[in-house]
């Protein structure tokens, strides 16, 4: 039995603002992300992710990837964690047709209020858990169940509760609140990935930063001493909340364990992919053998 066997890895990934400085085009981050997922999945682990429906964007990217390598080899090696602000703007044929390309090799889960409900097709509709609705009334109807929480507050829960379920998670890239950048906005009092890797951290649960790619994962890996400050790349102008945020990455420092922060700071510094995806899936199958050991 493989050592991640049924392990749930968190990845975290969107696009660095500062990508092209760094010189990778798009195709060399896509190519990181699905080789770390393809690294996993072969040491039994499964992939969880909280993303939107984009067709286009790493939610089908991922699922994608896995359904031409993994499809029949096992149960939903990828688990899809929906927040609420993206699950309440999303129609339900738009839904629908997620669901169905998904079926057998994803299992998604929509946020409401302070919990996730597994959603999959079935009774002539979308069951939602033990519910079955079947158009945007009915849809809009369920979550009217629960208060509309602020989309602050709602990113935040359904961001804690993911990483309640996961056993370790891997970022790279993520938005930086550059304000001359219309495109790098973040929704939430921080950066989801920022967010996402404190949660991390504070829960003593591995964390394999991907530095090299930039983004807020570049700041993350210098926030920690995995990187020198010099690899700082040169920015203009950003939200306030950024700062802060980063700064309480960098107080979290202590929660790498000292046996594991050479690997890491390999692993960060590092953009070859399949190396680094070798590295990651190693150093994870330790930290959570050294958490059981101590436990």
């Amino acid at each position: 039995m493989s050592e991640l066997n049924k392990r749930l890895i968190a990845l975290s990934v969107s696009d660095a603002p500062d990508r092209a400085r760094l010189g990778f085009p798009q195709r060399e981050i896509d190519r990181a992300v699905l080789t770390i997922c393809t690294a996993l999945v072969r040491a039994g682990a499964e992939i969880g992710y909280g993303g939107n429906l984009d067709p286009n964007g790493y939610t089908f990217k991922i699922f994608r990837h896995l359904a031409g390598a993994y499809a029949g080899m096992r149960e939903t090696p990828f688990h899809h964690f929906i927040p609420e602000p993206v699950a309440r703007n999303t129609t339900y044929e738009h839904l629908h047709e997620a669901l169905n390309e998904g079926r057998g090799v994803v299992q998604t889960k929509i946020a409401r209020g302070d919990a996730f409900f597994n959603a999959r097709l079935g009774g002539g509709g979308i069951r939602l858990d033990g519910r079955v609705v079947q158009n945007d009334a009915q849809l809009t109807a369920w979550f009217a169940e629960v208060p509309y929480a602020l989309t602050t507050h709602a990113y935040s829960t359904a961001r804690r509760k993911m990483a309640e379920c996961c056993d370790a998670r891997v970022i790279i890239g993520g938005k930086m609140g550059i304000l001359a950048d219309p495109l790098d906005i973040y929704d939430g009092a921080m950066p989801g990935i920022v967010e996402e890797a404190i949660l991390a951290l504070e829960a003593g649960k591995p964390l394999i930063v991907l530095g090299a790619f930039g983004g807020a994962t570049r700041d993350i890996a210098i926030a920690l001493g995995l990187l020198d400050q010099a690899c700082k790349v040169p920015r203009t102008q950003q939200h306030v909340s950024y700062a802060s945020a980063i700064k309480r990455i960098a107080s979290l420092a202590r929660c790498i364990p000292n046996e594991f922060h050479e690997e890491l700071s390999n692993i960060a510094d590092d953009d070859r992919s399949e190396q680094t995806a070798f590295q990651a899936t190693s150093l994870i199958k330790k930290w959570l053998g050294n958490i059981s050991v101590k436990q």
